[in-house]
């Protein structure tokens, strides 16, 4: 896409790059000698891609887990890999919810948790029924969410 695109739209600043091929993503880093901003989009291996250059990201769960990421990027920035690979697990088990309970309307569920509702799905997308929530806050409760969770005002 880079190759396609680069000189010929001026306002063309980078990509949010969303996959684990780490060998293209650095290739992309560095096209044109790194012309181009590379976000990267896995929250999942946010270390692993500041380990390759990357210097921003876009994160679906960055909303309700934000102080979770500074803390893994600041543990990295400074050196600390220990440190920053057990925060990235804790982002790994917070995303496995997303999976078990049922993908995108998975994040409306933290927000909730949050003290934040933001409504309902519009369709396809299945809205989580109110047992189901419950069981997603215990599981959220049992993973220390409330350790490094964002804070409303």
């Amino acid at each position: 896409m880079l190759k396609a695109i680069d000189g010929k739209l001026p306002n063309f600043a980078g990509i949010k790059y969303t996959h684990e091929d780490f060998m293209d993503y650095l290739s992309c880093r560095h096209f044109q000698n790194g012309k181009y901003d590379m976000l990267w989009g896995r929250d999942e291996n946010w270390v692993a891609a500041m380990a390759l250059g990357a210097k921003g990201a876009v994160g679906s769960t960055f909303n309700y887990a934000a102080p979770l990421y500074h803390r893994m990027t600041e543990a990295f920035q400074r050196g600390d890999l220990e440190q920053a690979r057990r925060l990235q697990q804790q982002s790994i088990d917070m995303i496995g919810l997303l999976g078990k309970y049922g993908g995108i309307a998975t994040g409306k569920a933290f927000m909730k948790v949050l003290g934040l509702d933001c409504g309902a799905f519009r369709l396809p997308v299945k809205n989580m029924p109110d047992e189901q929530f419950k069981r997603f806050k215990e599981d959220v409760d049992n993973l220390g969410f409330r350790d490094y969770c964002s804070r409303l005002p």
